[in-house]
């Protein structure tokens, strides 16, 4: 049947007709049907993305002619739009009537031919871009075969999700937005060649000639070696036959892809490069001009462009490139991972997949390795190693156990004598010599390739550099320059030259010497020495250097070690010391010498431990078992360490995880031994940090047992809940004990076991801290029982908790015994209001032990204020410290304040910040002040809303004043002329100041002169420009309880 009135409509006009919820229908259904293996290929965040006309677009290219048409009229059906189906039948039911052997453009993608060249001699000749293909291919082909090892060939490759949503970005017919600037970037041997190259065979293959009828490589670091030439003889060096078709199809301004490998190896920075660009093809320039030029989009500016580096050249990128897509190559997935190992260990004499489990389960049990093996080089490198330990029979555990024993024992592997002909059994170790010391010289100077004249002038044999490339030591590039196939063999082969020059090092400064790795200005500029310095201890173990001497000559004493321990900077501190906690744990655990953890470790007092991986509790539980002389100890344990819930691990069957588990309670067995061998440990901070079931039990049972005699512990911020009063019931009846505190968002659970510490007679504590407690009436009145017969108690702080009035009425109903010896107190924001401040300053008046009260963040008002007055003014009262922070204290209270300052003699610091006093509330307080009798020391008024006028008040006060050291007026607006108001009115004075906080520009050159001037006539004098958080919510003056 035909239709002649029904005007044509391809699938675009059908699918862009769906509103949106339609649409999402579409795909949801879409989706549970057996799609084409191209379809699936397609990241699904490419397809949630797509619109209409884009869905139709992705259906077109990767689904075969009519089955879209077909699947489409059976979704539209279920979605009920019989409207739709009906145009999509109709349409199938015409597709037959067009001509024969044509493709329906309407139907499917790159069907026009995109080509620039010529289309004559159709029949009898092959198109020159066909022969430009075939030359492509076969040039690609052969770069391919050499890309993996040490198979040599394509079985190896894992096609990953980065490159599938690669091949989505840069085609401009899939469902994404188009990107004309594409930067893959990642770390070293991340796999940012290998996926271009795979695009580049692609193209050749002819697989995706319908995004761009020309390709381009360009390897930057070719480009620095190049001489000056055109921009069409840069694209056609190889092939100059190709040059008429490239420079018509520049003309045309045809769709290139230029793919760019290597940005970050170029010499020149992007600074210079940045102003010297051409825009003609035929003027000749510098390599690196035109590259520049292609970059700026001011040649080709219609091309594609796909530009590889490392992530730390991506600002040179932005400097050059407009808007670049940026995609990171984080490597291979767990999936991909897994994948790789099965396919390298195919076709063994062992099943294949029982040897690709053992030796991925081997890798599994060091999360660092196992996380770096996302890096493809990496992985065929731990492929290699665990290969030849099966092969030997070893431990695979062994060679897992660090960076230094994987690394090293792949470079025993590949480079054992047996594995080469008896010729080069002096050459190939005196050219691995030779290499180390290019390894420690291109990472001291940062360059990210080898150059052969480098090679050439330590004399090193470029035949056995072949040899090396083979053996994925490493990696010969294009222009003759090499570079190490990944970095942690370069970082190894760097230390050994680092640890060769320890032992012969003396009074001389040596290019290599551990001063390098040591200074952390040095690491931070080159982050890349922190690995050095691991492994530089990884060799510090006698087997290691024994081998070392067996395979390449090199002769390294184990007196090396020695060398170490007593090697000093300019600081004069012994070597360990100069390094970060965390890292020297890793370094130790590195070398594997527990006689050298032991005398490392003998050296710490205190230690800050910050376990945010499995891999940071491996190391630290190596070196803390071997620790004796720590006193203080904080810990962090990070989320995800030990799994949350020990039962739903059990239920749901996850072997793996429940191994790896176990794997890691073993360690977190040996780290608690800390509390058994530190016999002088007193102090224990632990915080932020989440336990499992079985975690925490291991770690009250060692508490429990240990020999040492906590004197202060910090429990802060603990998962999981009753974590706070399982600890807490292992102080009971600890004599030793003296500073306990608890933080956290539910304690729900600890107050009963608490009171049983505090009820018990040997217990001995002096400060307690309970923080962020919500609880009934009953609770407190419990809690404030058990404190009442506690006489070792002098400081309380009960910050955070919701005491409210109630609460506090109990409080002071203990507190009024005349045995309270509680000194310090803090009720910093518990709900409390005026209503409880009778019963407070019934407690001033009476106590005798008193000396420091925080009622900060609640709301007392003047009224409050006023109450609390009464009692600060009889001579009994004791107290010394107020904070009334935030407090809504106006005017009306200050003028209380003032009266009680012109008559308390106890009182020297008051804490009034962030209450709306203004001018009249400053001027009572700066009457006060003036008082003879005036006893106030320190004075903070932290965002009190003064004006400038203000400043004339206080510097007025501040000649009279005998007593006031610290004066606070930072976040007040004071004007830009407080600083010369109060210099002009002290210059002259003699006064007790030492500390003043205002806000002003330290900026100008006139200020900056009146505090130079200031600090002559005043020398005890500082004046401190406010740089504090306007939006701060805690008091200015220091914690006092702690």
């Amino acid at each position: 049947m035909e239709y002649p009135n029904l005007p044509y409509i391809n699938m675009k006009d059908v699918l862009q007709k769906l509103d949106h919820n339609e649409l999402n229908n579409f795909k949801r259904v879409l989706r549970t049907y057996p799609l084409p293996d191209a379809l699936k290929q397609i990241p699904q965040i490419t397809l949630d993305l797509a619109n209409g006309v884009q869905l139709a677009e992705i259906l077109a290219e990767y689904c075969p002619t009519g089955w879209m048409e077909r699947l489409t009229l059976q979704i539209l059906k279920e979605l009920n739009r019989e409207d739709l189906a009906i145009l999509v039948a109709i349409q199938m039911e015409q597709a037959p009537l067009k001509t024969p052997g044509k493709k329906d453009s309407t139907f499917e993608l790159g069907a026009a031919d995109h080509s620039p060249f010529p289309q004559k001699n159709m029949q009898g000749a092959e198109k020159q871009e066909h022969k430009h293909k075939k030359s492509w291919l076969d040039h690609y082909l052969n770069e391919w075969r050499y890309r993996f090892w040490p198979s040599c060939n394509e079985r190896l490759y894992i096609e990953t999700e980065s490159y599938r949503t690669l091949m989505t970005l840069c085609n401009p017919k899939a469902g994404m937005p188009f990107a004309h600037a594409i930067v893959l970037h990642g770390p070293p041997h991340s796999g940012k060649t290998t996926v271009v190259n795979r695009l580049m065979l692609q193209w050749s293959e002819s697989k995706q000639a319908q995004m761009f009828p020309c390709a381009f490589y360009i390897n930057c670091g070719a480009i620095n070696e190049m001489r000056p030439c055109t921009f069409v003889q840069l694209l056609t060096m190889e092939k100059p036959s190709w040059r008429k078709y490239v420079m018509k199809s520049l003309a045309m301004g045809e769709n290139f892809l230029f793919v760019v490998d290597g940005f970050d190896e170029l010499k020149f920075p992007a600074e210079v490069l940045m102003h010297d660009i051409c825009g003609d093809w035929n003027t000749e320039k510098p390599a690196v001009v035109l590259l520049s030029s292609l970059l700026q989009r001011k040649m080709a500016p219609h091309a594609t462009l796909l530009v590889t580096t490392r992530t730390q050249a991506l600002r040179q990128i932005h400097l050059m490139i407009d808007q670049p897509f940026l995609v990171d190559i984080q490597g291979f997935s767990e999936r991909e991972r897994q994948e790789y190992f099965q396919k390298f260990f195919k076709d063994m004499v062992e099943s294949d997949d029982v040897m690709a489990l053992r030796a991925l389960n081997a890798l599994r049990g060091n999360a660092a390795l196992f996380h770096m093996a996302s890096l493809p080089s990496a992985c065929s490198i731990f492929c290699v190693c665990l290969d030849q330990g099966m092969r030997k029979k070893e431990d695979l555990a062994l060679r897992c156990q660090t960076h230094t024993s994987m690394f090293l024992n792949f470079l025993f592997s590949v480079l054992s004598p047996e594995t080469y002909q008896s010729c080069l059994k002096t050459q190939v170790p005196s050219t691995f010599r030779k290499l180390c010391i290019v390894a420690a010289d291109t990472l001291l100077e940062q360059l990210p390739v080898i150059c052969e004249e480098d090679l050439l002038r330590l004399d090193v044999n470029l035949n056995i550099m072949h040899f090396l490339d083979c053996r994925n030591v490493v990696d010969r590039k294009k222009n003759n320059c090499y570079s190490f196939y990944h970095l942690s063999v370069q970082q190894l082969m760097a230390a050994i030259i680092f640890v060769q020059e320890l032992e012969k090092e003396d009074k001389r400064v040596s290019k290599y010497s551990m001063q390098k790795l040591v200074s952390r200005e040095t690491r931070l500029k080159n982050p890349n020495l922190s690995g050095v310095l691991l492994f530089v201890f990884g060799l510090l173990n006698e087997t290691r250097l024994q081998k070392l001497g067996t395979f390449f000559d090199f002769q390294i004493s184990i007196r090396v070690k020695k060398k170490l321990l007593e090697y000093k900077s300019g600081e004069n501190k012994p070597f360990p010391l100069l390094i970060d906690r965390q890292q020297i744990l890793s370094c130790l655990y590195e070398s594997q010498d527990k006689e050298l953890v032991k005398e490392v470790m003998a050296l710490f007092e205190e230690i800050s431990l910050d376990l945010k991986t499995s891999t940071d509790l491996i190391s630290a539980s190596f070196c803390l078992k071997n620790s004796q002389n720590l006193q203080t100890v904080s810990l962090q344990v990070a989320k995800g360490i030990f799994p949350e819930n020990d039962a739903v691990l059990e239920s749901t069957a996850q072997y793996q995880r429940s191994q790896d588990n176990q794997h890691l309670l073993a360690f977190w067995t040996d780290f608690c031994d800390l509390f058994n061998s530190n016999e002088k440990l007193v102090f224990l901070n632990i915080g932020k940090s989440f336990f499992s079931r079985s975690s925490l039990e291991i770690l009250c049972d060692k508490l429990s047992s240990a020999p040492c005699h906590l004197q202060k512990v910090l429990l802060k911020n603990i998962s999981p809940a009753n974590a706070y009063k399982k600890l807490c019931l292992i102080f009971n009846g600890y004599e030793t004990l003296s500073h306990l505190t608890l933080k956290g968002d539910d304690l729900s659970t600890i107050l009963p076991s608490l009171c049983e510490v505090m009820k018990h007679p040997a217990c001995n504590i002096k400060f307690l801290s309970l923080c962020s407690y919500p609880t009934g009436i009953q609770k407190w009145d419990d809690f404030f029982q058990a404190i009442k017969v506690r006489q070792s108690l002098t400081c309380l702080d009960l910050t955070d908790n919701e005491l409210l009035d109630k609460g506090a009425r109990l409080m002071c109903k203990t507190w009024k015994q005349p045995n309270s010896t509680l000194q310090r107190v803090s009720l910093e924001n518990c709900r409390l209001t005026e209503a409880c401040c009778k019963d407070i300053s019934s407690i001033l008046m009476v106590s005798q032990a008193l000396t420091h009260l925080n009622l900060a963040k609640n709301v007392l008002g003047d009224n409050g204020v006023k109450v609390l007055c009464e009692s600060l003014s009889y001579p009994e009262c004791k107290l010394q410290t107020l904070v009334l922070w935030s407090c809504n204290i106006t005017s009306e209270g200050c003028r209380h304040l003032s009266k009680m300052l012109s008559q308390a003699l106890s009182l020297e610091h008051l804490d009034l910040g962030q209450n709306c006093i203004r001018t009249p509330g400053t001027r009572f307080l700066c009457e006060a002040l003036k008082e003879p009798q005036s006893n106030l020391k320190s004075l903070w008024l932290y965002g009190c809303s003064m004006t400038p006028n203000n400043c004339k008040d206080f510097s007025e006060t501040l000649r009279n004043n005998k007593s006031l050291n610290t004066l606070d007026l930072s976040q007040n607006n004071l004007g830009a002329d407080a600083v010369k108001t109060f210099c002009e009115d002290l210059k002259h004075n003699v006064c007790p100041l030492q500390t003043l906080r205002l806000k002003f520009d330290d900026a100008n050159p006139s200020i900056q002169k009146l505090i130079q001037e200031m600090k002559k006539s005043h020398p005890q004098l500082t004046i401190n420009n406010d740089r504090s958080d306007p939006k701060r919510k805690g008091s200015s003056l220091p914690h006092f309880i702690f």
